[in-house]
């Protein structure tokens, strides 16, 4: 539809298409709350009426009385591949809860099939009515040499596809060492992002000071890691865009709302999911979540719903989005309660895609997922999850990476027991077996090592969602089992096998590049439930025992990983 048919409604020359008439309006510019019916053309919007004093009216009209319009909530930060289903899939879940734009960075297919995968979530997302911008992944792999990935993307990659639709800027440099040191890689990608003049999203948990400074001296000014409110008050002073995640897996929403009563007029403050698990996000809700839990910490919510609204378009120069006002695109939702924040209705381009909870739209697939095995893992055996040492007999001094229950990492030690050379399993109480086998068609043998703190008591789990790199990560209290779970996960194609003796006691198919479902977010979350049930059962604790050991092989991640190639120290990128 022309700008002309936009102007002469505005001007009450021509119809409108549809008119939501009788609620109340929160403006995202203003901070006010009033009476407005809001008038629509196409997939815009052409008039906001206050007050009511133009009596507008439509072929369409939707009742809105007892509700609140605010604008579409816009996720700054999301990987859809968390989510374990495909673009279009993902759009069906997500939707009902009020998110009608994403920006995604597609790193986890990026680390597997390479440019293919990342066109792949362009091609899969073209034309839905979830609105899809995409940051081209900086890290495949996140530390070259450190860990073997199925694509290498250097500055050249990066910049050629910083030239592709809906782009909007690098995703996070997680690989924030590198920036800081300015070493040549990471310099060089930065460089085509300030070249192309996108944005650069960052990765710096625990990052302060004069390391701060030259993060943000590089040229890279968002970050999602933030651990503590005195760290986002920080990184706020210093201009950088603070994005409040709420997920499966990190909770920093009440982190924020402590920050603010330090800083409580920030402009640079917007919200994003990053992981969500599909169980998680069915039970939870998306970017809605966030929103509900600053406000429970004590948030405004109109800045609550600012930050992810007006916010996240402001972030990425989304001029047509972020606010309900004239000519912006027709994205809305209407809430019963401006505290307990939940979509009654959602409104994309201008049509009804979801009412109370349920996707009232219908749309294709635009393109069919990749089905293509990427599970290319050499015959294993026994001996590659046999833990080996020249020590013959008795206990001898071993490292191991202790996990907490926050995923923190560190290096210990601990004695084991060695019987011809071998480490006698099932290991002392409370340490698994921990291996990474390549399966992009590498040909070194799996990496292995001792891990303490996990909470599995018995058998062993496996998966190909293993950041970020995603090779396959298993761990198990014996070889045997571990042997098991890994075939299980080779022979589906990918995914996450949990096993006990030698029965596979759940499995989570996720065909499409190892790490998503071909089907819906009910079909993959039902799966995930039933893995998590019975994680449960055998000790694994957390919010998603499927994916307990996904971030073990994340070599950018504090502070100790282990990765195809070995244990790494991450703050030294050494191996250990």
């Amino acid at each position: 539809m022309s700008r002309n048919a936009f102007v002469a409604a505005a001007r009450g020359d021509r119809a409108l298409d549809l008119v939501i008439r009788g609620g109340d309006l929160l403006n995202v510019y203003t901070g006010e709350i009033y009476p407005a019916d809001i008038g629509i053309v196409g997939d815009r919007i052409v008039l906001v009426d206050r007050d009511r004093q133009y009596r507008l009216d439509a072929p369409q009209v939707i009742d809105a009385q007892g509700t609140v319009a605010i604008p579409g909530f816009i996720d700054t930060h999301v990987h859809i591949e968390s989510t374990m289903v495909t673009p279009p899939a993902f759009a069906r879940g997500v939707l009902p809860f009020g998110t009608t734009t994403v920006v995604i960075d597609p790193h986890e297919i990026g680390n597997v099939t390479g440019q293919a995968g990342v066109e792949y979530m362009l091609q899969a997302s073209e034309g839905l009515p979830l609105r899809v911008f995409v940051t081209i992944p900086s890290c495949v792999p996140a530390v070259p040499g450190i860990e073997t990935a199925g694509a290498e993307f250097d500055a050249a990659a990066i910049a050629e596809m910083l030239q592709l639709p809906r782009v909007v800027g690098v995703a996070e440099l997680m690989d924030y060492p590198g920036v800081i040191r300015q070493e040549p890689r990471m310099a060089a990608i930065v460089a085509a992002g300030l070249a192309a003049g996108k944005a650069l999203e960052g990765h710096a948990p625990l990052v302060n000071g004069r390391e701060l400074a030259a993060y943000l001296a590089a040229g890279v000014d968002s970050d999602h890691e933030s651990r503590g409110w005195e760290e986002m008050v920080e990184k706020l002073r210093q201009g950088m865009w603070i994005y409040c995640r709420e997920n499966t897996f990190r909770r920093t929403a009440s982190e924020l709302a402590r920050a603010l009563r330090e800083v409580p007029h920030p402009w640079n403050v917007a919200v994003c999911t990053d992981d969500i698990d599909p169980a998680d996000l069915l039970a939870n809700g998306h970017m809605d979540r966030g929103v509900r839990v600053l406000i429970e910490h004590g948030v405004d919510p109109v800045l609550a719903i600012r930050f992810a609204t007006l916010a996240g378009a402001q972030r990425y120069g989304l001029n047509d989005l972020g606010a309900i006002a004239p000519g912006k695109l027709a994205d809305i939702v209407l809430l019963e309660s401006l505290r307990d924040v939940r979509a009654k209705t959602v409104i994309a381009g201008g049509q009804v895609v979801a009412r109370a909870g349920m996707l009232t739209a219908e749309f294709a697939d635009p393109v069919p997922p990749p089905l293509d095995n990427t599970v290319k893992v050499g015959s294993l055996t026994l001996d590659d999850f046999r833990l080996r040492s020249t020590a013959a007999e008795g206990l001898h001094e071993q490292t191991v990476i202790d996990i907490d229950a926050n995923r923190t990492t560190r290096f210990a030690s601990a004695s084991i027991p060695f019987r011809n050379g071998v480490a006698v399993t099932p290991l002392p109480e409370g340490m698994l077996l921990l291996s990474v086998v390549p399966r992009h068609g590498q040909s070194h043998a799996p990496s292995l090592a001792i891990l303490r703190g996990l909470t599995l008591r018995d058998g062993a789990m496996a998966t190909t969602v293993a950041h970020d790199s995603h090779n396959l990560i298993v761990a198990g209290r014996t070889p045997e089992e571990m042997l098991v779970a890994a075939q299980t996960v080779i022979a589906m194609g990918g995914g996450a096998a949990l096993v006990q003796g030698g029965e596979v006691l759940a499995r989570v198919h996720l065909p499409v590049a190892g790490l998503m479902a071909a089907g819906s977010v009910e079909a993959v979350a039902a799966e995930v439930r039933n893995f998590n049930e019975h994680g449960r059962a055998l000790g694994l604790s957390g919010t998603s025992p499927v994916l307990a050991i996904s971030s073990l092989a994340l070599p950018v991640a504090l502070f100790a990983r282990i990765t195809d190639l070995g244990i790494v120290d991450t703050l030294t990128q050494q191996f250990v």
